[in-house]
């Protein structure tokens, strides 16, 4: 009877060291990531937040966001609360697939690690803003179009070319005012049009 009593103690003390080992052995892991894994988002995050199954080590927590070429897209330090790690994203991200890289330490020393994927692409309404810029430009063309079309009336002074041969010298000192006018609206309005 001492011996069953005995041997049942023993088997107790066994299956509650187990027990307690499985519950001291228990890591953190990661249980929530937003953005999802591979979301697809129409606009780009402020932030990569993570959430474990128990608190983590603020100092040795590492959040890496990197797009499709390495540049790396996270702001500043990981902001540890307990269980949940919050990285901030630079402003402006260019549409792409992103990498989240992570590291953590449980507070039983225990390092976890993994990594996750988003998409971003941006909605086409930001693409209208630079076309509607750049319709004035069209609106200054047609004042600037009959400036260049004064100048074509330079064939006028052939009417004056001599009937017996010759010019006289007031019709020269005509011919030469009026090509002199000519020239003088041309640069007038070749330097207006490069303004």
């Amino acid at each position: 009877m001492v011996a069953v009593v005995a041997s049942s103690a023993f088997g107790f003390a066994v299956v509650t060291s187990v027990v307690t080992a499985a519950s001291a052995s228990a890591h953190a892991e990661l249980v929530r990531i937003t953005p999802d894994r591979d979301a697809q988002l129409t606009t780009a995050p402020k932030d990569v937040a993570l959430e474990f199954s128990e608190p983590v080590n603020s100092s040795f927590t590492t959040v890496v966001v990197t797009s499709a070429t390495g540049v790396s897209v996270t702001s500043g330090k990981p902001v540890v609360v307990g269980a949940m790690v919050t990285q901030a994203l630079v402003p402006r991200m260019a549409a792409g697939v992103y990498r989240v890289a992570f590291r953590v330490v449980s507070n039983d020393g225990h390092p976890v690690a993994g990594e996750s994927r988003f998409t971003v692409t941006l909605t086409p309404t930001t693409s209208p803003s630079p076309s509607s810029s750049s319709t004035p430009p069209p609106l200054a063309s047609p004042s600037a179009t009959p400036l260049v079309a004064t100048t074509d009336v330079a064939p006028l002074p052939s009417p004056n070319t001599g009937q017996s041969g010759g010019l006289s010298r007031s019709g020269l000192a005509t011919a030469g005012a009026f090509a002199l006018l000519l020239v003088g609206a041309g640069l007038l309005a070749w330097r207006r049009k490069q303004r």
